[in-house]
């Protein structure tokens, strides 16, 4: 039998960061990637987990925000989020977790760029 899960709400955002760029050359094209609390707190109470190869392979933007996250049930966790809608989660609690949410709705610079097939 099955149990049902509940996805965990998030009870604190805090940003570091917004517009960086992991390659010097777009710095100036991701300065416009500038997720809203609103955007972060929607993405991380819908963000799922994904294969570690989505990251390098199908969903690759140099552009990134960084910050924190505590969820309602205690957990809490240094984020990195990219443009493209893949995060890397560090846990408090040790371990680390890559998670995707499509549909985020922040400003996305190489949005239509990816290798988005059968997702």
């Amino acid at each position: 039998m099955a149990l049902p899960v509940h996805a965990r709400s998030v009870k604190k955002i805090v940003i570091d960061a917004t517009g960086l760029s992991e390659i010097n050359n777009t710095s100036h094209v991701c300065e416009s990637f500038r997720p809203t609390m609103a955007q972060l707190r929607r993405y991380f109470s819908r963000a799922y987990p994904v294969d570690h190869y989505w990251r390098p392979k199908k969903f690759y933007s140099p552009c990134y925000a960084t910050g924190t996250v505590e969820f309602s049930d205690g957990n809490s966790a240094a984020w990195s989020v990219s443009s493209s809608g893949l995060a890397e989660v560090v846990w408090s609690i040790k371990g680390r977790t890559i998670v995707f949410y499509p549909s985020n709705g922040w400003h996305d610079p190489f949005a239509g760029m990816y290798d988005d097939e059968g997702v």
